[in-house]
Parts: C-alpha cells; sequence; structure tokens
C-alpha cells in the first residue's frame, strides 16, 4: 500500500515521508524484516520497540509507525515515521480498517473455543487447500498482535482466511472479534480453561463464544457447533447465522460412527444433508480430533467441496508441534502433548493413552495445570481420579500442584508404587530413562509453563 494510505488507516500524523512511497509488509519484530516493510514500534511491560528503530532501519525498513517521536526523528535513517498516540491501537485500527476493504470473495473464518483450536486451524486450512487459496494464523500467533499481524497479511488473491483467536481475560475476544468480523464461525468446545481470569465454565462460553456476536445476518454467513457440548444450546442462541452442527453422540449435520484408534484415527464421516458419507483417516492420535476434523469438514462442505476432497485434506494435515506428537526412541513411543493443558485436554489425553494399542506398557507424566485460579484444587483431584480409571501401569506426576493428581489416585485405587512425584521436568526424564523399556508408550502433558517438552527433548 501507498504511505498515505497506511497513515489513513490506522489514523497516524505522517511527520516524514512520501505520501505516495510503497509500504511492503506490516511487522512488529525487527529480527522478522525485510527490505521496504514498515516496523511499528509497540511497547509492553518489559520491552520498548523505540528503542529498535535503528536496528529496523538497518534491516531496510521503509516507514515507522512509533508513538514516541522526539527519540525517533533523532533516527535520520528511517526514510519515513508516521506518529500516533499509541502504537498498539494504531495497529489494531490499521488491521480493522483493512479488513473493510477486502473484497466479499474473500472469507474469513474465526476459530475460538477452549481447546483444539489450533489443530482445528490447521484441519481446516488443509481441507480448504485442496480448492482454495487460503492464509492462516501461523502457528498459534492468536492474540492480540499476531491476530491483527494476519489480517493484514490477507488479500484480494485469497479465498479464505482462517485466523484462530485466543483470549484468557473477559474482552479479549471481543477486540479480536471487531478487528476480524468474521464471515464464518467455529467455537470448538467449552471447559475449564482460563478460569484463573474468566472464571468459571460461564465465564468460557461467554468469552469464546463471542465471534458468534459478529457473525453477519445474511445466507452466507454461518457457524460450525459441537452438538455434543453441554453449552451448545447457549452458543447457539448467541447467533441468529445459519448454524452447521457436528457430532459424535447426538444427531447432528456432520456426524462420526465408527471410531478405530489403532495408532491412528480412522472414522465414517456422514453428510446428513446430502445423505452421503466418507471414511476418514487421521495421521493422528485422540478421539478428541475427530471433532476438530468434523468441524474442518463442515466448512470443506458449506464451501461446495466433496467429500473425497475433504477426506483428502484431512489425510495429509500438518499438525502442530507438541500436540499428539509422536516420537520413538529406542523402542519406546512418547506421545508428546504438553503445548498446553486443562481439565478437558488432559481428560482427552488420558483417553488417548488408554484407547492406544501398546505392546508395552502405558505411563503418563502429568505436570501442573495453570491459569485455574479457585478451581486448581478440585481439577488436580479430579484428574487423579480419572488417571487412577485410565488403566495406567506408571503414574509420575510434575510440579507442585500435581501432587494433587498422584494422591487422588492412589486414593482412587491406583497402587502406590505405581504412583512417582517429582518437582521439575529434568526429574521426569531422569527418572523416565531408568523406568522406561521398549514397547511402552508415555504421553507427556503438562500446562506450558511447566516445560515438560524438555522431557521429550532428553529423549
Amino acid at each position: 500500500m501507498r504511505l498515505a494510505q497506511l497513515a489513513d488507516l490506522c489514523e497516524a500524523k505522517l511527520l516524514r515521508g512520501d505520501p505516495a512511497g510503497d509500504v511492503g509488509r506490516i511487522s512488529t519484530d525487527t529480527r522478522a524484516l525485510t527490505p521496504g516493510d514498515c516496523f511499528i514500534a509497540l511497547r509492553g511491560p518489559h520491552f520498548d520497540g523505540h528503542e529498535f528503530l535503528q536496528e529496523a532501519a538497518e534491516r531496510g525498513a521503509s516507514a515507522a509507525v512509533v508513538s514516541n517521536p522526539t527519540r525517533a526523528t533523532n533516527s535520520p535513517s528511517v526514510p519515513a515515521l508516521l506518529q500516533v498516540p499509541d502504537t498498539l491501537t494504531a495497529l489494531h485500527k490499521l488491521a480493522t480498517n483493512y479488513r473493510r476493504l477486502m473484497p466479499p470473495t474473500t472469507r474469513v473464518v474465526a476459530i475460538s473455543g477452549a481447546t483444539g483450536k489450533t489443530t482445528t486451524k490447521e484441519m481446516l486450512a488443509a481441507v480448504l487447500g485442496r480448492r482454495f487459496r487460503v492464509q492462516k494464523t501461523p502457528a498459534n500467533n492468536n492474540n492480540h498482535i499476531g491476530t491483527p499481524l494476519t489480517m493484514l497479511t490477507l488479500n484480494e488473491t485469497h479465498d479464505f482466511g482462517v485466523i484462530e483467536l485466543g483470549s484468557n481475560h473477559p474482552g479479549e475476544m471481543k477486540v479480536l472479534a471487531e478487528i476480524v468480523q468474521p464471515d464464518i464461525g467455529i467455537v470448538t468446545n467449552i471447559g475449564l480453561a482460563h478460569v484463573e481470569f474468566l472464571g468459571d465454565e460461564a465465564g468460557v462460553a461467554q468469552e469464546e463464544g463471542t465471534p458468534l456476536d459478529y457473525l453477519p445476518r445474511d445466507r452466507e454467513s454461518y457457524c460450525v457447533l459441537n452438538a455434543d457440548d453441554k453449552w451448545f444450546t447457549k452458543l447457539r442462541a448467541r447467533t441468529t447465522a445459519n448454524c452447521v452442527t457436528v457430532g459424535i453422540e447426538r444427531p447432528a449435520d456432520l456426524r462420526a460412527t465408527d471410531l478405530v484408534m489403532d495408532g491412528s484415527v480412522k472414522f465414517r464421516l456422514h453428510n446428513a444433508r446430502q445423505h452421503q458419507s466418507v471414511v476418514v483417516h487421521l495421521q493422528t492420535l485422540g478421539r478428541h480430533q475427530v471433532y476438530n476434523a468434523l468441524q474442518a469438514a463442515a466448512v470443506g462442505l458449506m464451501a461446495g467441496m466433496e467429500l473425497d476432497e475433504i477426506r483428502a485434506g484431512l489425510a495429509n494435515v500438518q499438525y502442530p508441534k507438541m500436540r499428539m506428537e509422536l516420537k520413538t526412541v529406542n523402542g519406546v513411543r512418547y506421545v508428546n502433548d504438553c503445548y498446553n493443558a486443562n481439565p478437558p485436554s488432559m481428560k482427552a489425553a488420558l483417553q488417548t493413552l488408554r484407547d492406544t494399542p501398546t505392546s508395552g506398557r502405558r505411563i503418563a507424566v502429568l505436570g501442573d495445570m495453570l491459569e485455574l485460579g479457585a478451581h486448581t484444587e478440585s481439577a488436580h483431584l479430579n484428574l487423579g481420579a480419572m488417571a487412577a480409571n485410565s488403566h495406567l501401569d506408571a503414574l509420575i506426576t510434575v510440579g507442585q500442584t500435581a501432587r494433587l493428581i498422584a494422591g487422588a489416585a492412589a486414593e482412587a485405587g491406583m497402587e502406590r508404587h505405581r504412583v512417582l512425584t517429582v518437582l521439575a521436568a529434568t526429574e521426569a526424564g531422569e527418572l523416565l530413562r531408568e523406568l522406561v523399556r521398549e514397547g511402552d508408550t508415555v504421553l507427556l502433558k503438562g500446562s506450558r509453563g511447566v516445560g515438560l517438552e524438555r522431557v521429550f527433548e532428553l529423549t
């Protein structure tokens, strides 16, 4: 875009530069800058982007958006400067106004929910990519910085933008939904996630369902909801858009039957609207992945795709790291699902371990679940009782709070010699090296702050 248009979209004052000059990508990280990019100098609790203006200039930035012009004007090598009261607000204004310029042929899908967002995003991008040009959220850059930056990479050549939205405080999802203005909304599920700040499941449902409030009232917009989720009815009531339902247990527009868990996931996908079905094969683990696949398939079908196209897309997903990631070392299979953890994802992981065939023992390494607030103690105690009934041969808990899991598992009948506790991931790694043998399957699951990926890296 032109510098003058950039200034207009983010409501900035042009301090210097040619209004007709070209601006490339928008970046907030000087390490990722390429020549011609515009650098937005964000401020945070522990950083100030204004300190990196000289570096931005050296990397070839064509412009910088600043809120501290005194220091910025002393960097004459930055060709163009735009001044705003607050750079984060300017980034949001830029992305919001840019979204309004997109042609109706570029459809934006917003994915929210307690768990499964990133995997659903990857599945959906793989499905739509069989026929359409798709832009998606990179990695899990789903927050108040990553979301607007992703929106700014969309252009008229894209048929779909697949945007993941993340929140852990009330009101954050509203900010993101106003930027994204989705045509299609997916709410993966509702559960106890980030309840330290969201309060309880009702608070999670209120926050994660926010994108539904922004769906247009037209025939082309719709939402995809999980009919098996206990919050389905309340979520459905939040929008007048068309609703496509998915499920395993209850009747739904897209339903999965004949599930087989044999080291991967197979199921029959039924399209009730067209009375068709197809067998889907997912190269991952876990019954919960079926819901993610159904939601991706729903958007594909609504976009006019054939079931065989959808099946092919789901068979070739590049799954995100540390989410049911498999690694075999010396005959021991490790399931790395330690990107994050909360009660519903812990339940899904334990169910996956129980359902996965193994020639050896099943060992679960479970770490603290963070951001649960007042639910912390009860959630860990409930998880311990669940673990005791998951056919585990050994349970290792990692972290101070995770000791509650161990105690509850023993109280629920798991033999105490099979329950071990450590405080750090490195201790768990050392313990596992002594414990495992060929044929065993080991699950690693805990909140990101526990760092259980270090166990995975040490194997």
